[in-house]
């Protein structure tokens, strides 16, 4: 039974929530500190796999995912990263022409652990149905149940957590996500604050996340972790986003030497980059959640 089903008659405590929830939290404690997997992107690979277990019928999925070994759960997450890539193209066609091969089409666990029912065109075909769903997951399930599991290894950033739910929203999920994680450079691992470039916008020249991705994949080949939009201007365009790397490395390349600004054309629009400065604040001054749902 669905633990947010009967919360408005029946009261529970955080203790009895999470250990309804304890192979959620099993299986997200994993992906994040053992696979050292992005925060925001992990918290999208739940919901995933929640709407999976959920609506697909397979309601001994995220228990049999905690009793596999970590190589595993990571080759599961790389085909759930893929799917929520799928999920984030408003056009199909166009989702399969930014696949370097027709390898990367395959998904064989996700397969396996839906008898053979799940293909990307399935899940494409499904998208606002799936979209709809992992939105009430995220918000009844994965944020009540991580949140001190995030708090615990001390992942402050309110907004890095709950940048998954800008991608849960229908009309902004457009952004294009490769597989995650915390990067290494010789030897020491970066967190993805650190690997982040940002860029502003100019009003009145509106640009997509997968215009974006596009120019800089092809410019500087596959360097893109994950893109997230932000600020609202006229006509609902982005002012600002924050590109992801996979590595930091790259940051120099991309900024003509790390501590410079330097400005980008894409498309006939300026844009311009400098490297993101993280706004930390302290565990009790976090401010309080929004997840930009409508259910």
């Amino acid at each position: 039974m669905d633990s947010s089903s009967s919360s408005s008659s029946i009261s529970i405590t955080k203790e009895e929530f999470n250990a309804f929830h304890k192979f959620e939290r099993d299986l997200f404690t994993r992906v994040v500190i053992s696979l050292r997997r992005d925060i925001s992107l992990s918290f999208e690979v739940m919901c995933f796999l929640i709407y999976l277990e959920k609506s697909v019928l397979m309601s001994n999925l995220i228990y049999n995912l905690v009793s596999l070994p970590d190589l595993i759960i990571n080759t599961v997450v790389d085909e759930v990263v893929l799917c929520l890539r799928c999920l984030s193209y408003e056009n199909f066609p166009m989702f399969l022409a930014s696949l370097r091969n027709t390898d990367s089409l395959s998904i064989p666990w996700i397969r396996r652990m839906t008898r053979q029912n799940f293909t990307l065109g399935v899940i494409y075909q499904k998208r606002e149905d799936i979209l709809l769903e992992m939105k009430k997951h995220l918000k009844s399930i994965c944020y009540p149940a991580f949140e001190d599991i995030c708090v615990r290894f001390g992942m402050h950033n309110k907004e890095q957590m709950y940048t998954s739910s800008h991608f849960l929203c229908a009309q902004q999920a457009t952004t294009n996500y490769a597989a995650a994680g915390t990067n290494n450079v010789e030897g020491q691992q970066v967190a993805a604050e650190d690997r982040t470039v940002f860029l502003t916008f100019s009003k009145g020249y509106p640009i997509s996340k997968e215009e974006v991705y596009a120019h800089f994949t092809r410019r500087f080949g596959d360097i893109v972790e994950a893109i997230h939009m932000g600020g609202v201007g006229g006509k609902d365009q982005a002012l600002y986003a924050r590109l992801v790397l996979r590595s930091a490395a790259k940051i120099p390349e991309i900024l003509n030497g790390e501590g410079c600004r330097t400005k980008f054309t894409i498309n006939g629009k300026h844009v311009k980059a400098r490297k993101f400065i993280p706004n930390y604040k302290s565990v009790n001054n976090l401010p309080c959640p929004s997840f930009g749902v409508s259910l």
